[in-house]
């Protein structure tokens, strides 16, 4: 198939373009040319390029972006969401304590329940979701206690 016959081969042609860098940076460039692994002055500015435009469009930031970075970054999150499970576990419990402590001791109707509801997440809000049995406990005797 000829050249001409494949728009994609076409659109996908290397062009020449003037390029005027400073002797240092192209010093640089030669120096960095097998660690980046490249074959030439072309392929590496080619290369450095789209790094750069990917950082500017900041659409895909994995090229630049460590194997060894991803992953820790990864195991971060695994980390944080363990972490996560781990204390709305505790929360759990301790609202199932209260649940059934209240249940067990008390009758309440419904207007109670709406009451207490709309006192608890009041609480919860003020707060910052840093209340416990124990504290409730003050509360309920009148005992003084921190916010």
């Amino acid at each position: 198939m000829k050249q001409k016959d494949n728009p994609m081969k076409q659109k996908d042609n290397k062009e020449a373009t003037t390029l005027w860098l400073r002797p240092s940076t192209l010093e640089k460039v030669d120096a960095a040319l097998k660690i980046a692994n490249c074959k030439s002055r072309s392929d590496f500015a080619e290369d450095a390029l789209l790094y750069y435009v990917g950082h500017v469009v900041a659409g895909d930031v994995s090229g630049y972006i460590t194997k060894e970075l991803r992953e820790e970054f990864r195991k971060a999150a695994v980390e944080n969401e363990n972490r996560m499970r781990s204390l709305i576990f505790r929360w759990a419990v301790e609202l199932n304590m209260l649940c059934h402590t209240i249940a067990a001791h008390y009758r309440v109707d419904e207007m109670d329940r709406r009451a207490l509801r709309a006192f608890a997440v009041e609480e919860v809000k003020r707060t910052g979701g840093q209340v416990s049995f124990d504290h409730a406990v003050d509360v309920q005797r009148g005992l003084p206690y921190e916010d």
